[in-house]
């Protein structure tokens, strides 16, 4: 097991800066967070110079694209599918494991009132089997992966709990797409986290930490230990990236952190 932090947590918004924070405070890797935006050349090369800088990789690219995969707009669905394929060629160049990606973001809750569903339900379904064939063909010929992110129910109407996403990687049949499970929306959505790690484990290939308030684990309630100790016995090799909010000392706050994520792997 590895831990690795977002770019974003550093407060610092030059590359070399950044993975050099994440080596002195002892993370495995830095995870770049693009929101809404693909991955270019230009920040590659930066991204590339900091990694070889430093000898800390880069995870995964949480975002690489414009609108969502899921998108009800087929235009901005099929250029959600476009930025993504073009990403996953620049995240294998880097050696990162993959794009990271939600069906949607924020468009619709069936959880909010007063709201009519644009789309039938055996619609999205289609839709999103769509832009993952897409996908999967690009990330296969690769080798690298799109992590699909369930997301709880205020944020996204389409997947919520890592069984709803294997479900659809099932289907589709591809080595390179994989889950993401994200302890802040596993905390709401899932009955047990540990059980949901068991279960679909073979289909989990990375994994997001924020506590249940969305601040940095060991800040709210959101038992860590139990399931950390069953990716421990379940031999996960992977990264476990933190995604959440952070506070003004942020070095301090990250080497803390760290220490208590691992003590979480003490028996």
């Amino acid at each position: 097991m590895k831990f690795a932090i977002q770019d974003k947590l550093t407060g610092l918004s030059d590359y070399k800066e950044v993975f050099q924070m994440a080596k002195e405070v002892g993370y495995d890797g830095v995870e770049l967070n693009l929101f809404q935006q693909p991955l270019q050349e230009r920040l590659a090369a930066e991204l590339q110079a900091a990694i070889d800088g430093t000898g800390i990789p880069l995870t995964a690219i949480c975002g690489g694209y414009r609108h969502w995969i899921g998108h009800f707009d087929e235009t901005k669905r099929l250029e959600a599918v476009a930025d993504v394929q073009l990403s996953l060629k620049l995240a294998a160049q880097l050696g990162a494991q993959g794009i990271i990606a939600p069906a949607a973001y924020g468009m619709f809750s069936k959880s909010l009132p007063h709201q009519v569903l644009p789309r039938d339900v055996q619609g999205d379904h289609n839709a999103l089997v769509d832009s993952l064939k897409r996908i999967a063909e690009h990330a296969d010929k690769l080798q690298v992966t799109l992590f699909i992110e369930p997301l709880n129910r205020y944020e996204d109407h389409m997947l919520h709990t890592v069984s709803q996403a294997a479900s659809l990687i099932r289907e589709i049949e591809s080595r390179h797409l994989k889950v993401l499970g994200d302890f802040f929306h596993m905390n709401i959505e899932e009955a047990d986290i540990s059980r949901t790690i068991e279960s679909e484990f073979s289909n989990l290939g990375y994994f997001h930490l924020a506590d249940s308030n969305r601040q940095l684990p060991g800040k709210a309630h959101t038992d860590f230990r139990t399931p950390f100790q069953t990716l421990q016995r379940l031999n996960y090799q992977g990264y476990l990236s933190m995604e959440c909010r952070i506070g003004d000392e942020k070095k301090e706050l990250l080497q803390e952190t760290l220490h208590f994520l691992r003590s979480c792997l003490q028996g």
